[in-house]
């Protein structure tokens, strides 16, 4: 470890720093940190400047002082600070806020730490994937990791007012990402007097539609991505939203006055009769039927066998109106324009009974819904354009106002297929999905999938550089029915700087204490091998569906 640096911090350091990465989008060129690294001096780092940016703070936080679950972090330096402050539409203040840790003890690694929904708030720069118990905060192992508000201020990450700021828009969209990251690595560069030596970036949901930007807009900045039910293209992707909402809406009970009340369209214990009925199909297509339905590509299922008066129905003790069976058909389709024309794919038949009362019915027991796609204001005020606060999506025509939301592809979307640059920097990108996801459709991610197997060379030169596993059960990021724990950034991490890509990656979960299986990368799927206990990875092998 160095002593305190003796030199004064000025104009040097600050033209060493604007060449360390205050460049254009394209620039490429290699980081160059002072000639004296300022490590372990915290207060060193308050010092140094950035265009446009202030550095609030530079304090020292010591080891076990401040911990991410029951991990004790190292002793570490905390920064924060904001680029571009700025007074933006209805005088709102608008500027990129940040946080960086700088470990005292660096192990020359540097990630940035996606954030989630529509950001709005610093996260603690501790290095955790959506508190995911396998994967180690890599602030403990000696990672410098960075986080921000993505350029706006909300009263929680459903806050989706910025939108109606253009800049704003473009900082969520894509702009803090790039920014954030060049100031970081320069401010990582001076720190420890010499650039990291491996840069990751690691999300889920939002954090995920991130990681999945810096691959295809930013490619020159990370080494390694993690990419977890990626936000990848909610302007086509929310139109599905828009056709659940109607199809559960309409056949909802009314109240007094007459007005549909959207969580009583299914109980939960008719959810739980869909689900059960699913899997008693689907379940042992895989070769063992142990509750998980692994090739859920093959299940093509026909809730009508629930109808009230079915052997099944009565069996159970509960049932389906013919209303219900005809919605969640037609849901499972996918939403269509009026002639029939498909506009998203159609959902996989593998239910999360808790992810579809909480994103798709709720629990509000008036005609006020709560559901979580029915109070989705980013759809309004983000992928509508312009904004459109007042937007009732019970009336969205299928024919007429998909249209609405194609302009905001320009910021937000990320399912581009063009990988050179990330090619060419040899980077690499683990990317994950929930088959039974309430708020993605994981069926839209593995078309996205397809179509860059088909612009890349094929499957085997596109699994150089990107992998994709779905989780069978998984809900949005985590829980569901399904081995959820798994840890995708050691892989990562092995795949960079081993040159050892992940053949499969070991899940556990809650749901089936003491199993583990393998995750295979999509379009394979975990196999039994007819012998042995389903328990047991080994028991399994990856293969064709």
């Amino acid at each position: 470890m160095q002593g305190t640096p003796t030199f004064t911090l000025g104009v040097m350091a600050s033209a060493m720093l604007a060449l360390a990465g205050c460049g254009s989008d394209d620039d490429q060129s290699v980081h160059v940190p002072p000639p004296v690294a300022l490590t372990p001096d915290c207060s060193k780092v308050q010092a140094l400047t950035w265009p446009n940016t202030t550095f609030r703070s530079a304090t020292r936080i010591e080891a076990g002082a401040a911990s991410s679950g029951s991990v004790k972090l190292p002793a570490h330096c905390l920064v924060t600070g904001e680029i571009n402050p700025r007074t933006g539409v209805d005088g709102v203040r608008y500027g990129i806020n940040f946080e960086l840790r700088l470990p005292l003890d660096w192990n020359g690694r540097f990630q940035f730490q996606g954030g989630g929904g529509t950001d709005g708030n610093v996260p603690p720069a501790y290095g955790v994937l959506n508190n995911r118990p396998a994967v180690a905060p890599a602030l403990s192992q000696g990672t410098a990791v960075v986080s921000s508000d993505m350029g706006h201020a909300a009263t929680d990450s459903r806050d989706a007012t910025f939108g109606l700021d253009p800049q704003a828009r473009i900082d969520w969209g894509y702009n803090a990402l790039d920014q954030v990251t060049q100031l970081a690595k320069s401010v990582v560069a001076s720190f420890y007097g010499q650039a990291p030596k491996h840069s990751y970036f690691v999300g889920c949901s939002g954090g995920g539609r991130q990681g999945m930007m810096m691959t295809q807009r930013f490619p020159h900045h990370f080494d390694g991505v993690v990419s977890g039910a990626p936000i990848l293209e909610q302007h086509v992707a929310q139109v599905g939203s828009m056709q659940i909402l109607q199809e559960l809406r309409a056949i909802a009970p009314n109240d007094a006055a007459g007005n549909p009340i959207l969580s009583r369209a299914f109980s939960d214990a008719q959810l739980q009769l869909v689900a059960d009925g699913v899997r008693r199909q689907c379940d042992a297509k895989d070769g063992a039927a142990d509750g998980l339905i692994e090739n859920y590509g093959s299940c093509n299922y026909d809730p009508a066998e629930l109808q009230c008066g079915s052997d099944a129905a009565s069996s159970a003790g509960v049932c389906l109106s013919p209303q219900q069976v005809g919605a969640l058909t037609r849901i499972f389709q996918g939403p269509k324009i009026s002639a029939g024309t498909q506009l998203y794919p159609p959902i996989p038949w593998d239910i999360s009974v808790a992810g579809w009362r909480g994103a798709m019915l709720g629990t509000s027991e008036t005609a006020v819904p709560n559901a979580r796609r029915a109070t989705n204001q980013s759809i309004r005020y983000v992928f509508m354009t312009p904004a459109q606060p007042n937007f009732d999506y019970f009336k969205f025509d299928f024919d007429r106002d998909p249209a609405l939301m194609t302009a905001s592809a320009a910021f937000t979307a990320t399912n581009g297929v063009d990988y050179s640059g990330f090619k060419a920097r040899k980077g690499k990108t683990i990317l994950y999905m929930g088959v039974s996801d309430a708020v993605l459709n994981a069926n839209g991610m593995n078309r996205w999938y397809d179509r860059l197997v088909q612009a890349n060379g094929g499957a085997a030169a596109t699994g150089e550089f990107a992998r994709l596993f779905n989780v069978p059960g998984m809900d949005h990021c985590s829980g569901g029915r399904a081995l959820d724990d798994f840890d995708p950034v050691t892989p990562l991490y092995d795949w960079v700087e081993k040159d050892k890509a992940p053949e499969t990656i070991l899940a556990k979960g809650a749901s089936f204490p003491g199993r583990e299986r393998p995750l295979c990368p999509y379009p394979q799927i975990a196999r039994y091998k007819g012998s042995g206990s389903v328990d047991d990875a080994a028991s399994f092998s990856c293969g064709a569906p």
